[in-house]
């Protein structure tokens, strides 16, 4: 299931960058937990947005027509948490686009 969780948000990265640009993805050792970033270039997402984009049937509303259910990061928040972890996003500190982020206890 975790496989599904990175795959998604790659996945997601990939759709909403522009062509020909980089996902950086990160891992980071937080003494219990790996916090594992996937950073985009597209145009990001509106702070109003930010918490809403990981219900079930909502998107974050923004100029790019990908087609979507709504459903893929609500899913992988409830399997990030049914392991112990947390997911979130923030802005893109180097410029346009979003950073997705899941913590998960070291095994």
């Amino acid at each position: 299931m975790i496989e599904e969780v990175f795959a998604n948000l790659v996945s997601n990265a990939v759709k909403y960058s522009p062509e020909n640009k980089d996902i950086k993805i990160g891992v980071k050792d937080r003494n219990e937990h790996w916090k594992i970033t996937i950073t985009d270039s597209g145009e990001g997402i509106a702070d109003k947005d930010k918490q809403l984009v990981f219900d079930r049937f909502k998107r974050a509303v923004g100029d790019c027509n990908i087609k979507g259910s709504g459903l893929g990061l609500a899913i992988v928040k409830r399997i990030v948490e049914l392991h112990g972890g947390q997911v979130g996003v923030e802005d893109n500190p180097n410029g346009p686009g979003s950073v997705f982020w899941v913590t998960l206890k070291k095994a």
